[in-house]
């Protein structure tokens, strides 16, 4: 069997590798942060079992105290990784093993007591275990399966580590030699950590995989769906709408060549950035939305009728004409015109659907641009403009009121 040393140094050498191999994927990816944290726990890990191997070449002060509080908070840092992936601040509870370390060690019976010591470490190194098993579960990213499969492994390596503090305590050794179970405890740690980082694998590979899928599916410049995510979109929303019938609106940007003529592409990305965010911010329910052309986006929703999509279309048309964009030289009106086609659900092909919304937008631009028609059936409807566009509406209630109102007068049309 191997001496207590010899462990140490492979266990040192093993995680030291991996500190280095995920801060080297960090360097690579610097928004991954996880990676970083991941790696900084494996790192400092290695340094403080690394000063517990130096025990007896270096001064007992370092190869003792420092070296169980720096590998203890290998805890922290690795609760920051989890919850960097989850997208949340970690919970000051991250920080208890080696508070716990510290604060024990206050005792002179428990600092000057080989055994209290270990005993210590372990119960710090079984609150550690606690904590990541509670905040895998909590997490919301990979499925719920690995989490659990995780939240095990930890749970078990808790158990394992509150024993082995349990025994120490009554057996009383005096030094590494007399541990009698301490390799076999060493050995049994080895394995979790080996099972707990092929599940993290698994689990950041499915994430990268989630990732890479998303941005395949992505404009890259305004963050919402691109032509292959909004028709993927619209399947899922056909397959599992409860309405009745769907809507598709074309949005087009009205001179949006000028735009960039004028005040150039860096002015015209950020109307087209300006423009995604609002209508994401007030995009209902069951609803999708996506950049299919240059200046041209689309939304598909789920309605029970004809005006629901023009509600939404009319809002926001008149909230786009009444936001001022702010660029670097001034601020920028712009407007969009729109074309709508209904649908019932059964029968809704999303083909058939862009072609008649397309013939709706060419009438909308034909009488005017800043307009909205609608193509239900055989005849395309174009709800008429308020009387005054450059008066701003206050309440988002008088709003869609007036915008109602205007609906109204041709809802007959609309659900004909």
């Amino acid at each position: 069997m191997i001496d207590v040393k010899t462990a140490f140094l492979l266990w040192v050498i093993q995680a030291g590798t991996l500190a280095i191999l995920l801060i080297a994927i960090w360097l690579h990816a610097r928004d991954q942060r996880h990676f970083l944290w991941f790696g900084i726990g494996f790192a400092v890990h290695a340094a403080g079992l690394g000063l517990v191997g130096g025990r007896g070449s270096i001064p007992d002060f370092i190869s003792i105290h420092v070296a169980n509080i720096v590998s203890l908070l290998a805890f922290s840092s690795w609760a920051w990784a989890i919850t960097a992936l989850d997208r949340r601040r970690p919970p000051l509870s991250a920080y208890l093993p080696p508070l716990l370390w510290i604060a024990c060690n206050l005792v002179p019976q428990v600092r000057d007591t080989f055994a209290l010591r270990v005993a210590t470490y372990n119960f710090g190194a079984t609150i550690g275990f606690v904590l990541l098993a509670v905040l895998i579960l909590r997490a919301n990213f990979s499925s719920r399966r690995y989490r659990q499969m995780l939240a095990l492994v930890w749970g078990c390596q808790a158990t394992s580590s509150v024993s082995f503090g349990i025994f120490v305590i009554f057996y009383q050794p005096r030094n590494f030699q007399e541990d009698i179970i301490g390799i076999w405890m060493g050995t049994v740690a080895l394995i979790g950590l080996i099972t707990a980082i092929i599940i993290l694998a698994k689990m950041l590979m499915d994430r990268s995989e989630e990732r890479l899928q998303a941005l395949v599916r992505t404009d890259p410049l305004t963050g919402v769906l691109n032509r292959r995510g909004f028709t993927e979109a619209y399947q899922r929303l056909q397959d599992a709408a409860p309405s009745p019938a769907v809507g598709l609106l074309i949005f087009d940007l009205d001179h949006f060549k000028q735009v960039n003529d004028d005040h150039g592409h860096h002015v015209g990305d950020l109307v087209l950035q300006e423009f995604s965010n609002l209508c994401r911010s007030l995009l209902p329910q069951r609803a999708a939305f996506g950049r299919t052309g240059g200046e041209e986006f689309a939304a598909v929703l789920a309605i029970s009728e004809a005006r629901d999509a023009a509600l939404f279309a009319e809002t926001v048309r008149l909230a786009l004409a009444e936001k001022v964009i702010d660029t670097p030289a001034h601020g920028l009106t712009v407007t969009t015109s729109v074309g709508i086609a209904v649908s019932p659900l059964p029968r809704a092909g999303l083909e058939q659907l862009m072609t008649d919304a397309d013939a709706a937008l060419y009438v909308s631009k034909e009488r005017g641009r800043n307009r909205t028609s609608v193509k239900s059936g055989t005849r395309i409807v174009t709800v008429p403009p308020a009387g005054s566009e450059t008066v701003v509406v206050d309440e988002q209630v008088d709003r869609q009121v007036a915008i109602l109102k205007r609906i109204a007068a041709v809802a007959a049309s609309l659900d004909g």
